[in-house]
């Protein structure tokens, strides 16, 4: 398989760019998915009406929106290189930012809460991004890093697993992108940095199966697969394998697990 097309090489121009006329969809799904998750962890770290929040990978906007309902006396900012499907700014406490978070310069104490879902690991600096971000903390502030630790393609028993996924590792590791070993290593990260009180939570994730994480799984699955088969990774017939694997009922394969951590900085 060859393709005159080449791979991106940053996450904007990648398979789950925001030109993609189904990304936004995605993006909602990922929501649904994953903010129950969310919640619980900002619950767990003892969210305040008064906290100054920064948001990192706006995406759709629904966490910052929340948190914008939940810190009703503080305000949050929250940034994206592409904020087009955030909608309006609703409240006046949320500030829409489209801005890379590697070019920003908050002064240090700026925020109480620094959160952000699926973003760090896909930024190349990303290590350097923790202790930029835990610089941004007053003291006592709290950041919280969540991340999808994806499973090696080779393990799986599935050929057309082990196919597509392998494929897909070549493109995540063209545009910097670190989709197996980055999330493991968040709770070290934060303590490296100096935070403390450091709680981890983690879900599996399975093809396979039904629900909200069945349904991002298959929008994930159509995205991914047009962009592989465009820059010449894939056959279709290979990305048909697949899907066709993830509607049979006696399937499941474990693609990754989330890994949420979160750390309070202290003072």
């Amino acid at each position: 398989m060859r393709s005159d097309v080449p791979l991106a090489t940053d996450y904007s121009s990648g398979a789950l760019s925001k030109d993609n006329p189904e990304e936004f969809e995605r993006l909602r799904l990922l929501e649904a998915w994953g903010d129950p998750d969310t919640h619980a962890v900002m619950r767990t770290v003892g969210l305040r009406s008064s906290w100054r929040c920064l948001e990192i990978g706006a995406g759709a906007g629904s966490v910052a929106r929340w948190l914008a309902g939940q810190c009703a006396d503080g305000s949050v900012v929250a940034i994206d290189t592409d904020t087009r499907f955030c909608g309006e700014q609703v409240r006046s406490n949320l500030q829409w930012r489209a801005e890379d978070v590697r070019s920003v310069n908050f002064p240090a104490g700026s925020f109480d809460l620094i959160h952000s879902r699926v973003t760090f690991c896909h930024l190349p600096e990303r290590e350097a991004m923790v202790a930029i971000a835990a610089r941004w903390l007053a003291p006592g502030g709290w950041l919280v890093i969540g991340d999808p630790m994806c499973m090696p393609a080779a393990g799986s028993v599935h050929e057309p697993i082990r196919r597509f996924f392998g494929a897909l590792e070549t493109g995540w590791h063209a545009q910097g992108s670190d989709m197996t070993r980055w999330a493991q290593t968040i709770p070290s990260q934060l303590a490296r940095v100096g935070m403390r009180d450091i709680g981890v939570l983690t879900r599996a994730n399975c093809l396979g199966k039904t629900g909200a994480y069945g349904r991002l799984a298959f929008a994930n699955l159509a995205q991914e697969g047009a962009y592989l088969v465009q820059r010449g990774l894939l056959a279709q017939p290979d990305v048909d394998a697949v899907i066709a694997l993830c509607r049979d009922p006696g399937f499941t394969d474990l693609r990754s697990i989330t890994v949420y951590a979160w750390g309070r900085k202290a003072g």
